[in-house]
């Protein structure tokens, strides 16, 4: 008898950035390295589910109890959460350089981010366009104390009901936002972190990493099927402008830039001790 495949339960909550796990799930790459992937998209509760930290602290939990093996996050939130859980570890970089915009309403006074100083901006807490938002509004000029995030679980509805001045999107929302007239101030550009349970081995972190660089591979070969994967939650008009992840497939999470990302956060307070890589990563 054949091998029972492994099974490797994962929880996407952006089709955006996460698409390659679903076409290596569709194309049978997994399944040709020995793994059966149950791979459930979006947060597991809706826009009603997005309360501050809900997300990923679910799939914290999830990890810690057994009913998940592995889940993409931004790498601030996988270094934050490996260190907080105490169980699992970073097994690379994510498949994508994730893509975002800071955006303001269409009559908005805001021209440039260094006027969105002391000025709130809606986000979703510690999630990628969080962190990805600071860097920005800092390389910008903005003091890191001068910047006010508010948490916001529909991003856009703030941004558009005037309830803050400007909000940090992802798509589907950057170009949702666009349709309802909002500029795009600034773009946002980060990786993601992949994290996986203390069961997932080498081999098994091996054939999901080959597996998912497959599917890198047929996104990039595939251009009209790729944006159309990528961006499905958008209507077909809306495809041919959307912002595109950039593919660049799993890589290594290098002690140089594990080290930068620590003191980085270290320095904002989103972490109360500096981890070790070695007690956050799995090396090599």
């Amino acid at each position: 008898m054949p091998p029972v495949p492994r099974t490797i339960r994962l929880q996407s909550d952006s089709n955006a950035h996460d698409r390659p796990w679903r076409v290596a799930v569709e194309q049978g790459f997994f399944a040709a390295e020995g793994l059966n992937v149950e791979y459930h998209e979006d947060n597991p509760q809706g826009v009603s589910g997005r309360v501050e930290n809900f997300s990923e602290r679910w799939k914290e939990t999830q990890l810690q109890q057994g009913a998940l093996e592995v889940y993409p996050v931004c790498e601030w939130g996988a270094i934050e959460r490996v260190q907080t859980l105490g169980k699992g570890k970073i097994i690379g970089l994510d498949t994508t350089v994730r893509t975002g915009a800071i955006m303001v309403r269409k009559d908005s006074r805001i021209k440039n981010l260094s006027e969105l100083r002391n000025v709130p901006i809606a986000v979703t807490w510690h999630a990628g366009t969080f962190y990805a938002a600071i860097e920005v509004l800092e390389a910008a000029g903005v003091p890191f104390d001068e910047i006010k995030l508010v948490h916001a679980n529909d991003r856009l509805e703030a941004l558009l009901s005037g309830q803050t001045e400007a909000a940090a999107l992802m798509e589907p929302l950057v170009s949702r936002a666009a349709e309802a007239g909002c500029r795009n101030i600034a773009d946002l550009r980060w990786r993601g972190g992949i994290v996986a349970g203390d069961d997932v081995d080498d081999e098994t972190a091996g054939k999901l990493t080959r597996a998912l660089n497959r599917a890198i591979a047929w996104l990039r070969e595939n251009e009209e099927r790729s944006r159309e994967q990528v961006l499905r939650d958008l209507k077909p008009e809306q495809r041919n402008t959307g912002m595109m992840p950039e593919l660049v497939g799993v890589e290594g999470s290098q002690p140089a830039e594990f080290q930068e990302k620590v003191d980085w956060m270290m320095h904002r307070g989103f972490l109360t001790e500096a981890p070790a890589y070695k007690d956050v990563v799995r090396g090599k």
